[in-house]
């Protein structure tokens, strides 16, 4: 996963969303860069300063610290009242059958084969996931009850509905991760408020 897909957030001033390309990443708000080191370890490289190792676990806590994913308070508003919202460009698929995966007669797993229906905004807002197509016809929409699993796979968010129903989010600027975090803590909140 590229690091600005990892590193949503800037971990030093909360900046969102970072700009990068791959292993480097750069906060446009503070000027911070952050590159790919050995293992786990990304190097921080403050606008003005040395270079500082720091794990990727340390950095991911950091922008939790900042807020995580898509918090948006409005005026008057404390913690308890935010409310969750984000918006991609995206292009959206559902599976359809999948494909089987063989080296040497032996099946290694398997992968959904992906429709593609067309390109649109993905957006959260409250308790709700809708996709609003520019381009082809299907849009797509549900309640945060609805929804049975999220994953990421590769530049692309995957939700499933129900055992048959997979739609697939492939976001054309914005990180996977973010949605996946996001994601989750809305289905936290939601099944809070429900008492489950």
């Amino acid at each position: 996963m590229p690091i600005h897909h990892m590193l949503y957030r800037c971990p030093r001033c909360g900046h969102d969303p970072l700009d990068g390309h791959m292993r480097r990443a750069r906060c446009s708000s503070c000027g911070t860069s952050f590159e790919q080191g050995r293992g786990s370890l990304i190097i921080v490289r403050p606008p003005d300063g040395p270079p500082e190792p720091a794990t990727a676990s340390s950095l991911l806590a950091d922008v939790e610290k900042m807020g995580g994913p898509g918090i948006k308070k409005g005026p008057g508003k404390d913690r308890s009242d935010e409310s969750l919202f984000r918006e991609s460009k995206i292009l959206f698929g559902r599976a359809e059958g999948h494909d089987i995966h063989r080296w040497r007669g032996e099946v290694l797993g398997f992968s959904e084969r992906i429709s593609w229906k067309g390109e649109g905004l993905l957006r959260l807002e409250g308790e709700a996931l809708s996709f609003r197509p520019v381009t082809g016809s299907e849009a797509f929409s549900c309640l945060l009850g609805d929804i049975r699993g999220i994953q990421i796979s590769w530049r692309a968010l995957q939700v499933t509905l129900d055992e048959t129903r997979l739609s697939q989010f492939e976001l054309l600027e914005d990180s996977p991760k973010c949605w996946e975090d996001l994601l989750c803590l809305a289905l936290r909140r939601f099944y809070a408020r429900s008492g489950q």
